[in-house]
């Protein structure tokens, strides 16, 4: 998850003022600020509840709360319901879904039996999301094509040519050739979650499974594959039990090869994001996950070529 500046306690008041404004009957017993993402901020609420406040304009919340009106009901794993919607300032607030974020630390203490339990959940989740949301409502949602246009323009500009390690640019710089092929083709075009990685998930530790997912903000039209890459990073045997299933669920084939093309671009334009900012956690993880990729690759490549 890429973080970004956390809130001062003048925005932490800021924002439950206007929360009891819009809902004066509501009571704010206890507010504590969570780990600022990418697009959010975010608070919880008397230990209970979880409230969103987008950080730019741009970013709006409309289309989030329709497409989960959509697939309420039709998605096994909890997914937010929002209670809470800004009337005069963008937010949204809902019942905080119990669970710890994935990681890959997480997995590392999981049997074989709750891996592919996990595997399955996560699959089962894309599939019912794909089910609820055909293809052919993406214009009632005013849903973006190819969401991320933005990232061969900033892999070119900031990235390519300009990292220490030769062998990882010359790799990143084969992979976007192919990328740009890719994305000629819209024959794989889904309506996408378009964001699953471990921070967006609830997992429950004792249990061993997965009790639900949020933050549908990045719900776009993308290829398919899109979908699967921010897995790779998180753990690639899962990810492959993942798209196995999902396979198997929706009789449906995925090229593990384009997961692979889309993994490497995601994460070499967000390299790009903070290329000026090397010691950076941001920066850091960005480059591990893309070592990470080049090794999968390098292992895919042997495999089936």
């Amino acid at each position: 998850m890429l973080a970004t500046k956390d809130l001062n306690q003048s925005q932490i008041n800021k924002f439950g003022k206007i929360i009891i404004q819009d809902y004066p009957n509501f009571s704010i017993k206890s507010i504590k600020p969570l780990k600022s993402g990418w697009d959010n901020f975010a608070l919880e609420i008397n230990k209970t509840y979880i409230f969103r406040f987008p950080k730019r304009k741009e970013l709006k919340l409309n289309k989030e709360i329709e497409i989960l009106k959509v697939i309420n009901g039709k998605i096994s794993l909890n997914i937010p319901v929002y209670e809470f919607i800004g009337k005069k300032v963008p937010y949204v607030g809902y019942k905080k879904i119990i669970g710890r974020p994935l990681l890959e630390n997480t997995l590392k203490t999981l049997s074989p039996k709750n891996r592919n339990i996990l595997a399955h959940d996560i699959a089962n989740f894309f599939y019912e999301f794909h089910s609820a949301l055909p293809l052919s409502k993406h214009k009632k949602f005013n849903l973006e094509k190819n969401s991320q246009s933005w990232r061969p323009l900033a892999i070119k500009k900031k990235v390519i040519g300009k990292l220490k390690n030769q062998e990882l640019s010359d790799f990143i710089e084969d992979i976007l050739s192919k990328y740009l092929e890719l994305i000629k083709d819209e024959k794989d075009l889904v309506i996408a979650y378009n964001d699953l990685h471990g921070n967006n998930m609830a997992f429950n530790k004792k249990t061993g499974r997965l009790n639900g997912i949020f933050d549908f903000s990045d719900v776009a039209v993308e290829d398919i594959h899109r979908e699967f890459c921010s897995l790779f990073s998180l753990n690639y045997k899962l990810a492959l039990s993942i798209i196995n299933q999902y396979e198997k669920l929706s009789k449906r084939r995925i090229d593990i090869g384009k997961v692979l093309i889309m993994a490497v671009i995601c994460e070499a334009s967000m390299l790009g994001v903070f290329i000026d900012k090397p010691e950076s956690k941001n920066y850091r993880y960005a480059l591990n996950d893309l070592l990470k990729l080049k090794r999968i690759n390098k292992t895919y490549v042997q495999t089936h070529c």
